[in-house]
């Protein structure tokens, strides 16, 4: 079975609310989704193209004076129920590759030094995001009457912060588990 393309379903979602470019899909994936999904624009183009042909989304120009034509997509009827259906779906196994974990299976090529590097950078990174998303939080909480759309959004980020606190909180554990072992 061939695997489907869940961008179609990242397009649809942010379609639901409003119009959009191409570029303007890019920015609001980078911008609210790139916690936990990415996609670059070598994927947004090439599934809107297809969703276009599916009847999916709608395309008009939408120049307003200026030189370059401005593409905007717009989500159809089929393309809503599209989205509500796989929503509605099960979720299927949730699969996240960790650049980290690999090198580390592999880290005996290394020394427990550069393994602890890897680990504290990989650390920091995430450290330096929790903030960001305690921010996101506290804007959501005061905004989640507003819109049931700002609710689902605050649990997107509690997911984000406690996974990145899980992970300092292994690499904490992993660091000191390095360590000890130079000590043996």
């Amino acid at each position: 079975m061939a695997k489907e393309n869940k961008t179609v379903y990242v397009i649809l979602g942010l379609l639901s609310h409003e119009e959009l470019t191409g570029y303007e899909i890019k920015k609001r994936i980078d911008l609210s989704l790139s916690y936990f999904w990415g996609a670059g624009f070598g994927q947004i183009y090439p599934a809107l193209k297809l969703m276009e042909e599916r009847g999916l989304v709608r395309k008009k120009s939408d120049n307003m004076g200026q030189k370059l034509e401005r593409i905007k997509y717009s989500i159809t009827e089929e393309g809503k129920e599209k989205l509500k259906s796989w929503l509605s779906s099960p979720v299927n196994n949730e699969f996240i590759k960790y650049e980290i974990l690999l090198k580390l299976f592999f880290g005996s090529n290394l020394s427990i030094k550069q393994n602890i590097d890897n680990i504290s950078a990989f650390k920091q990174k995430h450290l330096e995001q929790i903030p960001i998303l305690e921010g996101y939080e506290k804007e959501l909480r005061k905004v989640t009457e507003e819109s049931q759309d700002h609710l689902y959004y605050l649990l997107t980020v509690l997911f984000g912060e406690k996974i990145f606190k899980a992970y300092t909180e292994w690499a904490d554990e992993a660091i000191n588990l390095l360590k000890e072992s130079t000590e043996e």
